[in-house]
């Protein structure tokens, strides 16, 4: 056979087999193509999920990671999966009761320690009995306490169409000595209706100055009492509360407790209006000589009230309240007596004194705020009260106080505080004692 008959089949067969190996590169590459396509699609459809899942500045942050790469469209779907997932998960402090009650557990673990110069015979304020001069005794005295530590649960169920509520909250004030647990708040909410224990109507503690000492300021009130309130809206901005709340324990009727609310737009702050009607009660009283010094008395006790909180800017924010009360012990705190009684007639004699606070705070940094705030108790010393209280120095014609502190949250659930406090209260018969104490605290809210 010739040469040239052996190279034609030789180049025909060479000729198809680049044919195919062509086809084949061909039909790779056109199959890559779909490949990256698809992948791409696949990328577009994780945008649109992490839109919908993820914050946006954390989309801003991880855009740039997402490249078109088999490997990171895998780990892009594994993220969604994780993030949908803990989306749908209950914080491990809200759980769900038998009856399918909501039910969230909040508090703060909280230490407190007090170095006081001057004062009274406690870590935490007692303005209304600090020493009088020239009878010290609780100069120079250190304290500390954990007990302030607080518990609380909320719980929530809408049932058959009613908004069905509740919260029971302690700590460990109670006792003597104040190691025991103590019921701050515990009530159930019913639509607008609420029955059980919780703070005074006629308070307004949303529009007091922050203050590190747990026993709040002069010049407010924090008294919890069993109640039943009926609360309800005459606006989007605007509501109101009426109550019936326990008072003096030898009262034979419930003080009568109401306030009127506006909230300013934009979250820019609160003002309210209060009133108070109680009883001034006395039992029948007899002296170590078998005297009766007291009988069965009454009489009207009230009160009004007007306090304010406004943010003049994201930082700064300032706050006043003001109390006019007659006849009453219970409502605001550091207060004297309500009445006392007439040896001659056995009359009462009712107190009646104003009380106010105002104060501003500024949030310096994100993590840092400091307050500046002072607070007052002025007794009427021209009623029949105040002359019969000329001998009882445990009565108090004026109290002032004034406080500074700085609170810091290196990360959200940490705050400690620092507060220096200063005071001073008179007698009717014109003896003056001093208060003056640093307080620092570390808590944990959870």
């Amino acid at each position: 056979m010739s040469l040239s008959l052996i190279r034609k089949p030789f180049i025909m067969q060479s000729l198809a087999i680049t044919v195919a190996v062509f086809m084949m590169n061909h039909a790779q590459a056109a199959n890559e193509q779909t490949q990256i396509q698809q992948l791409r699609d696949e990328v577009k459809e994780l945008r649109a999920l992490l839109e919908q899942y993820v914050p946006q500045a954390k989309q801003e942050n991880d855009a740039s990671d997402l490249v078109e790469t088999p490997v990171n469209v895998a780990k892009n779907n594994q993220d969604i999966k994780s993030v949908t997932k803990a989306s749908s998960q209950e914080s491990p402090l809200v759980f769900t009761t038998a009856s399918g009650a909501q039910v969230q557990l909040y508090g703060f673990l909280r230490g407190d320690a007090s170095y006081q110069a001057k004062g009274g015979n406690g870590i935490f304020n007692r303005i209304n009995t600090v020493d009088l001069e020239g009878k010290e005794k609780n100069n120079d005295r250190f304290y500390s306490t954990a007990t302030v530590t607080r518990f609380g649960l909320d719980f929530k169920a809408p049932i058959e169409n009613a908004d069905v509520g509740a919260k029971l909250e302690v700590d460990f004030r109670g006792g003597s000595s104040n190691d025991t647990i103590r019921i701050r708040h515990a009530y159930l909410t019913y639509n607008d209706w609420l029955f059980g224990q919780t703070t005074s109507t006629f308070l307004a503690t949303d529009v007091q100055p922050e203050m590190l000492d747990f026993n709040s300021p002069l010049g407010i009130g924090t008294f919890r009492t069993p109640m039943v309130r009926y609360s309800g809206q005459l606006n989007s901005d605007t509501s109101y509360a009426i109550a019936l709340e326990k008072g003096n324990d030898d009262n034979r009727v419930p003080a009568f407790t109401t306030k009127l609310k506006y909230d300013f737009a934009e979250g820019k702050g609160t003002t309210s209006v209060r009133a108070l009607l109680t009883e001034a009660r006395s039992k029948v009283a007899f002296d170590k000589d078998n005297k009766q010094i007291s009988a069965n008395d009454s009489d009207l006790g009230w009160g009004i009230a007007v306090g304010a909180k406004y943010k003049f800017t994201n930082a700064l924010q300032a706050m006043i309240d003001y109390s006019h009360v007659k006849g009453d012990s219970k409502f605001l705190l550091y207060s004297n007596n309500a009445f006392n009684v007439n040896p001659t007639n056995l009359d009462l004699n009712l107190n009646e004194f104003d009380a106010f606070t105002v104060g501003t705070s500024y949030q310096m940094t994100p993590k840092l705020r400091s307050t500046l705030a002072y607070g007052a108790m002025f007794a009427s010393d021209s009623n029949d009260f105040a002359k019969q209280a000329m001998t009882d120095v445990t009565q108090n014609k004026t109290l002032q106080q004034a406080w500074w502190n700085v609170m810091y949250s290196p990360v959200t659930p940490i705050t400690f505080g620092l507060e220096y406090i200063y005071g001073e209260r008179k007698t009717f018969d014109g003896q003056k004692g001093k208060d003056s104490r640093v307080g620092a605290m570390a808590r944990y809210s959870f």
